[in-house]
């Protein structure tokens, strides 16, 4: 800065010049400011682009708006307006500020030109920086003063070399020598140090140091480095000695070096030996942790979580995480006693600790540890579940140990399953290839506690033996019914309260409605006799009856099987039997069968009742007694043997059964009679008809006999005698009751035999016996007349009529009785038929009296000793 009062000479250019207390600036042409035009666009061609746009959207609106409704077309011209007014305000805006266009325009220019002056003076900035730092490294150090004075004084430095000048070598013989005064200064001062902790014991002396071994842990190098008994133990190697082998990294081992020299100042071999265990257990956790990442990842994916706890140095592995009933946790860490061990943690047991082998670490066998002491847990929990529970007391055989992780389980009599866990997913495995069997697999692994466990084999048990039964029963010729909507109280009422599973079977044969009930329980299975019968959309016991069998004995025995069927078909047909007495009051006693030593039948019983109840004479004594005998094969029947005793008599005797199905024995005074139980029948009906039948050909012969007429042949069903010189009749009993009655041919009865046999129907026997010897000659005469004129009409057994057409005249003869003797009356009925009369030809026979004869004026009566005889002087008199 010059002033023009102190020099006459002008000052130089761009030079400031202060003029009276003044700053002046000389004139100088400065370079313009670039001008910036990128990116800007007219305004003339936005106002144009928008007239177009405009114009094109409406000529779209227009276009459009024909195809909508009012609404819609209101609503999309209004949205137009409101969007069109929107961009022609920002286009009056922008017209606006286009009239500051040119000082707009200065100000980006400034502004840009700005910016670019503060980069240049940024960079300028950091350029000195890196100068700066580059003149640090072409800086002299100050002289070191006092290594030169020692150099000048003592002729060399006291500082190390740096290995730049080599050291002399030592002798093998100065090594060893150095060596063994090492390990005689390391074995005076351990033996006589009180201090040695106790797992570093065990340790041995040798190349000048002391090797402390702590058994399934590390080994570690001490050494000292001169003979004052107060020097410090120095850390020369570490080692781990333990499965699996692992190295000490370099970088390791200088940080344990480093920390261990330090712990040894302060701490001494106590401390050492607390940090190194340290250590060592938690690189032991470290490796069990990466092993447990890799079964993780690998067979064991998807059952096994591992979690690590820094802050408490523990290992959680959750264990089979897809069984949410059994999953459980076990926690590797340092327990109490500063050794690895397993905490187990379940949720249905007590936990339990376990110490781990420290010289081999092994994930594998620690998980299969803690896996199978849980699965015996288990299987102990559920073997105690059964052995306090009702089934077992009664089946002690039903589930036994056979190892510490497997249970034998016997579900019945011919099949036995094994219930283990499997290691790997802590699935139950129940052995067997039935579908029951992996139901019940599939149950036990869906259950969350023990006692789901029990309940589930003891209904496979059940299950089991109920398709078991089922099959063999099916087997033997039985068919198993499935009897849906069983009321449940009568489930309870009848069988108990603790039936669990029932199966109802029975013989093709049987009656609708009767079963063998098989009932299985928690504590036994047994046997019942039931009839069901429908109610209210179910079934209902109608009847019921315990069958003191022992159950699994019969129904797998073939034999006992078969005995079964019979006496229940015996029992059927007693039982239908005993109801049908009851609705007819027919008094009975069933006398049931002798028990075996057990306490259990498969005998038939027995049933009687008084023969006087149901027949009337006398010819049966005591009682009926009814007994069962069952088919020996399939292509036979049943059958009902009754017996009886009968009186000595000949009428008994002479009765033929004409089959081997009825004996009757007169002379011994017994009969057997043989019914076949033929299937859905109802046996009683034909007994009491059988003895029917037998009672009335008694009660015939007995009749025959007292007419002293000549028996043919007598059966059950059909009596032939002969009644009469060569005249043979004979009467049939068919099976509804209904007698038939027969004539011999020729016979002058079959004149007469629709009339006859009516009053065999309606009347019996006696009374056709009585008649046939009264009507005799008057059928014989009936018969000498035939080839007459005279016709002989019969209007019943005591009516006839002999009518003559060419001599116009008709006689009635009638049979009457008078003092029980029959008597023949003969009348002339000529004035009761039109156009006939009465003949003076017979008046003299009405009038005539001789032996068995009796006039009555308009007729005759007469015995039938004479009435032939009478009967052709009538016919005579007319006939002439």
């Amino acid at each position: 800065m010059m002033s023009v009062d102190d020099h006459d000479h002008p000052p130089p250019p761009g030079a400031q010049v202060v003029v009276k207390g003044q700053l002046n600036v000389a004139d100088e042409v400065y370079p313009s400011i670039p001008h910036i035009s990128e990116n800007f666009i007219p305004l003339s061609v936005v106002a144009s682009r928008l007239v177009e746009n405009t114009y094109s959207e409406l000529v779209n609106i227009l276009e459009t708006l024909p195809a909508a409704n009012d609404t819609t077309k209101k609503r999309k011209f209004l949205n137009f307006l409101i969007h069109t007014r929107q961009q022609y305000i920002k286009l009056l805006v922008l017209t606006q500020w286009s009239r500051n266009a040119r000082d707009i325009s200065k100000v980006i220019d400034v502004v840009s030109w700005l910016s670019g002056q503060k980069n240049c003076f940024s960079n300028v900035v950091w350029s000195l920086q890196a100068v700066k730092h580059d003149l640090g490294s072409a800086r002299l150090r100050n002289p070191d003063i006092a290594t030169a004075l020692e150099v000048f004084v003592l002729g060399k430095p006291r500082l190390s070399s740096f290995n730049y000048v080599p050291p002399k070598p030592l002798s093998p013989q100065t090594i060893l020598d150095t060596l063994h005064d090492l390990n005689v200064l390391l074995s005076l001062r351990l033996a006589l140090s009180d201090n040695i902790p106790v797992p570093f014991q065990n340790y041995k002396i040798a190349n000048g140091r002391v090797t402390f071994c702590v058994e399934g842990d590390f080994e570690v190098d001490l050494g000292i480095a001169d003979d004052n008994k107060n020097s410090r133990f120095f850390l020369i190697d570490f080692r781990y000695i333990f499965k699996p082998i692992s190295t000490v990294t370099p970088a390791i081992r200088a940080s344990l070096e480093r920390i261990g020299n330090e712990i040894l100042i302060t701490k001494g071999l106590d401390g050492l030996y607390e940090y190194l265990h340290n250590f060592t257990l938690s690189y032991k956790l470290l490796i069990l942790q990466q092993q447990l990442v890799r079964l993780a990842n690998g067979i064991w994916t998807g059952t096994l979580n591992i979690s690590y706890f820094a802050e408490r140095q523990t290992i959680a592995i959750q264990y089979w995480a897809e069984q949410p009933g059994r999953k459980a946790v076990a926690e590797v860490g340092v327990l109490q006693s500063k050794v690895l061990g397993v905490q187990w943690i379940p949720r249905d047991f007590s936990a339990e600790t376990f110490t781990i082998d420290q010289s081999e670490i092994s994930a594998q066998t620690v998980l299969s540890q803690v896996i199978i002491y849980h699965i015996q847990q288990l299987l102990a929990a559920i073997l105690t579940a059964f052995l306090s529970s009702p089934i077992y007391k009664s089946l002690s055989d039903l589930i036994t140990p056979v190892s510490d992780t497997k249970l034998k389980i016997k579900l019945t009599p011919s099949l036995t399953t094994y219930l283990t866990v499997e290691h790997l997913t802590g699935r139950m495995v129940l052995e067997g290839t039935t579908d029951l069997i992996a139901s019940a697999e599939q149950a036990l692994n869906a259950q969350t506690d023990i006692q789901s466990s029990t309940q589930i084999l003891t209904t496979l048990r059940h299950l089991s033996i109920q398709r078991e039964i089922e099959d063999l029963v099916k087997s033997a010729g039985w068919d198993v019914i499935k009897l849906t909507n069983i009321r449940a109280d009568d489930i309870r009422q009848k069988y108990g309260v603790g039936v669990r599973q029932t199966t109802t079977i029975r013989q093709r044969h049987w009656i609708r409605g009767w079963f063998i009930v098989v009932t299985i329980s928690d504590s036994t299975i047994s046997l019942w006799f039931s009839e069901f019968k429908s109610a209210e959309g179910g079934w209902s016991i109608a009847w019921n009856e315990a069958l003191a069998l022992d159950a699994l004995d019969t129904l797998y025995s073939p034999e006992k099987l078969n005995r079964l069927a019979a006496v229940t078909s015996g029992r059927i047909t007693f039982h239908i039997i005993a109801n049908g007495l009851q609705e007819r009051n027919i008094p009975y006693e069933l006398i049931p069968p002798p028990t075996d030593i057990h306490g259990s039948t498969l005998e038939l019983p027995s049933l009687q009742f008084a023969s006087s109840a149901v027949t009337k004479s006398t010819w049966a004594k005591s009682a009926f007694k009814l007994e069962f005998v069952p088919s020996e094969s399939e292509e036979e029947r049943n059958a009902v043997i009754v017996t009886g005793s009968i009186e000595q008599s000949a009428a008994v005797s002479s009765v033929s059964a004409n089959s081997s199905d009825v004996m009757l024995d007169g002379q011994n005074g017994h009969f057997t009679l043989k019914f076949y139980v033929p299937p859905n029948s109802q046996i009683l009906q034909q007994i009491l008809e059988r003895l029917g039948q037998i009672e009335r050909s008694v009660s015939f012969i007995e009749t025959l006999q007292t007419f002293n007429i000549k028996l043919d042949e007598i059966s059950l069903n059909r009596i032939s005698f002969e009644y009469a010189p060569d005249l043979r009749m004979a009467i049939t009993i068919s099976v509804d009751r209904k007698m038939t009655l027969e004539l011999s041919d020729p016979n002058p009865h079959r004149r007469i035999q629709f009339f006859l046999q009516d009053v065999l129907d309606n009347e019996g026997l006696r009374p056709l016996l009585a008649i046939l010897p009264a009507t005799l000659p008057l059928l014989r005469f009936a018969g000498y007349i035939d080839s007459s004129d005279a016709y002989f009409i019969t209007h019943s057994t005591k009516s006839y009529r002999i009518i003559y057409y060419a001599q116009k005249h008709a006689i009635d003869i009638e049979l009457k009785y008078k003092d029980g003797r029959p008597m023949v009356y003969v009348t002339d009925s000529s004035g009761d038929i039109p156009g006939f009369k009465q003949a003076d030809v017979c008046s003299s026979i009405w009038t005539s009296n001789s032996s068995g004869m009796v006039g009555l004026q308009a007729g005759i009566a007469c015995e039938i000793e004479v009435v032939e005889e009478l009967l052709s002087r009538v016919h005579s008199a007319i006939s002439s």
